[in-house]
């Protein structure tokens, strides 16, 4: 029953995000003739699933709650329990169908459409797009430093900053290459004691490797749960921070572990059964949960992109609370 429902939904979902993409593609890019029209449509084909993957834990809550709503009204709850049938036992095939759903999601669904975005991008691009970062922070505590980059391209750099926290010395450079974990400076100006001096080039030792830099080349959005754990591994290696990193693994991770927590809600909003549960009750507190969750998980993330808070917290905390809060919800009732 949840696989049926899930394809019926995620199809349902997936061709509606076409439609609306493909109506944004062709504002961008005006329809005249047959080549267009197939242009414009693979377009739509390549962007639609990176959007679908971002919301696909919200079709599955749909399917669940559903599922289990049916499986209630039709008596087949009652049947269960007259046999001896715990809730719990109950929800045992919906949280193993949600952790298979999950792994799915994380290992095969977010990296095609990663992938497939790539295209899209360099087919709107002719194919000349290439990976670039920009308004990159990295904390480096054991030297005392700062660094911003502002746009990274391979091991090229444009735009360095170099804060020393302890000493208050500042370094700028227009460019600068990396070979190792040296970095050439090009065009730099050095700030000390209130101190300016212009050079045209300067040699900087930093603690931060070439690999580093060149996998932190791509937004971590465009990277995928594999490439994110290989740059917290280096990161840490290093001894270096790239918060905005590590949020977008915990987030992964977190969506991952959001489809156990909606097969724990669905049961909460479907058990006990009562007659006036009808679809419309149920689907508004579908989409409360959905809508509470989206807003608070935006808002921590807010504090933990501003440093606020640790990502970990951000990402981790609602999730954490409400499945104790469903687990002791479910223990209780069936008490």
């Amino acid at each position: 029953m949840q696989l049926k429902a899930i394809i019926f939904v995620s199809v349902s979902v997936f061709f509606l995000i076409l439609l609306f993409d493909f109506a944004e593609v062709t504002r961008k890019y005006p329809i005249s003739n047959l080549d267009e029209t197939v242009f414009s449509i693979k377009l739509s084909l390549l962007r639609t699933p990176s959007t679908f993957c971002e919301i696909f834990h919200y079709t599955y809550f749909i399917t669940a709650t559903f599922s289990l709503w049916n499986l209630c009204r039709s008596h087949q709850i009652t049947i269960l329990k007259s046999t001896g049938r715990s809730p719990q036992q109950i929800l045992y095939p919906f949280l193993s169908f949600a952790t298979f759903i999950a792994l799915i999601w994380l290992f095969v669904m977010h990296p095609t459409g990663l992938f497939l975005e790539t295209l899209y991008n360099k087919s709107i691009s002719s194919g000349t797009v290439s990976e670039t970062n920009r308004d990159v922070w990295i904390d480096f505590p054991p030297n005392n430093q700062m660094i911003f980059i502002k746009t990274i391209y391979g091991n090229k750099i444009e735009g360095l900053y170099i804060f020393d926290t302890k000493q208050g010395a500042r370094i700028f450079a227009r460019r600068a290459s990396i070979e190792k974990s040296v970095w050439n400076l090009e065009n730099v100006t050095t700030v000390n004691d209130d101190k300016i001096t212009h050079v045209d080039a300067m040699k900087f030792f930093s603690g931060v490797s070439l690999n580093l830099i060149k996998l932190i080349s791509k937004s971590p959005r465009n990277h995928d749960v594999y490439y994110l754990y290989k740059i917290y591994k280096i990161q840490k290696k290093n001894q270096v921070t790239l918060r905005l990193y590590e949020l977008e693994l915990h987030k992964l991770l977190a969506n991952c572990f959001s489809f156990i927590l909606f097969a724990l809600i669905a049961a909460i909003i479907c058990f006990p059964i009562n007659r006036y549960k009808t679809k419309t009750h149920i689907a508004i507190k579908v989409i409360s949960t959905a809508i509470f969750l989206r807003f608070s998980n935006n808002m921590l993330e807010s504090l933990a992109h501003g440093g606020a808070i640790p990502v970990q917290l951000a990402c981790w905390a609602i999730m954490l609370i409400l499945a104790c809060i469903s687990i002791a919800i479910l223990i209780w009732r069936e008490v």
